[in-house]
């Protein structure tokens, strides 16, 4: 069939980037797409040339930064607000790996911090670059860490973090592309790229499988609301489309979803997912399991029990 030949001639990155392209020219005109293309292609093209002022790390020497089998990751749920210092300690003495918002986080040096998105479809970018990258910069417990950003033409966000030299002095980092292919389990290497499903979730734990940790324990990963540990208990994180940043809210413009409501990724699956990861990492000798008991995640993953 004509439709197999073409997959196995035309990679699945470029069948991605050809759809994300027809869809930006039907949803946003010409004008704004030739605009964005614009600014992905300056992105990209800056990054290239850029990239040599920070430390370029890959799989194998990235995994070799790795101090402890155990690895921390973490969420934004506004659990993290209950963890105790002595907590926090227990934590410390293994690896910690955040991801998005965990920056505004104050608790516990991160070892590794996974960047991906900053605002999709916008042309003004700078002004929530800056904020980002500011927050991490007069954050000590960022002054060690290594950067874990998708590397890609589609990476705007991390292309341009790098390509215009905004991203703080950093230990290292690691680049990767999203892996596209048909299917849902996660890859098993960083050249293969990061599995990009139900949200920044499943790159931050592909990414500790390929590292090559034994047990990913998930903290801040409530899903049973919508609230921020860095935001007020009466706010839910949203766009402001208008001052074109990330700001908090009663209501999730993007997804919809109120403070008490359940969060916007169940939609995607994350649940689910995330037990067919745990059933595919277990005959590997790799175990997961979730640091917030009343996660929803505790309905197919383990609660981590703490070694005496």
């Amino acid at each position: 069939m004509p439709t197999a030949a073409a997959k196995r001639l035309v990679s699945s990155r470029l069948r991605h980037l050809a759809r994300a392209e027809v869809n930006m020219l039907r949803d946003d005109g010409l004008i704004k797409s030739a605009r964005y293309n614009w600014m992905l292609t300056d992105a990209w093209a800056r990054n290239l040339i850029n990239r040599r002022h920070y430390p370029q790390l890959d799989g194998e020497s990235a995994s070799r930064l790795r101090k402890s089998d155990t690895v921390f990751v973490y969420g934004s749920g506004y659990s993290l607000n209950d963890i105790t210092p002595a907590e926090w300690q227990h934590m410390a003495g293994h690896d910690t790996f955040g991801f998005n918002a965990f920056y505004h986080q104050r608790w516990i040096d991160v070892n590794f911090h996974l960047l991906r998105g900053g605002l999709y479809g916008e042309l003004r970018w700078q002004g929530f670059a800056r904020e980002v990258v500011n927050i991490i910069a007069n954050n000590p417990r960022f002054r060690d860490t290594v950067f874990v950003m998708q590397g890609e033409y589609l990476a705007q966000f991390a292309n341009q973090l790098i390509g215009y030299r905004l991203l703080p002095p950093a230990k290292g980092v690691l680049r990767y592309p999203t892996n596209r292919d048909e299917g849902r389990l996660p890859s098993t290497s960083i050249d293969n790229g990061l599995r990009h499903i139900a949200g920044t979730l499943s790159d931050a734990v592909n990414c500790a499988f390929c590292l090559g940790w034994r047990h990913i324990v998930l903290v801040g990963v409530d899903l049973y609301d919508s609230r921020y540990f860095y935001l007020p208990p009466d706010q839910t994180a949203t766009v402001d489309r208008e001052r074109a940043t990330v700001t908090g809210g009663p209501v999730n413009r993007l997804g919809g979803n109120r403070v008490e409501d359940l969060h916007y990724t169940l939609r995607n699956g994350v649940v689910d997912l995330m037990g067919e990861w745990q059933a595919f990492f277990a005959p590997l000798g790799v175990r997961m399991s979730v640091y917030n008991e009343r996660s929803l995640l505790a309905g197919v993953l383990p609660v981590y029990e703490r070694a005496a």
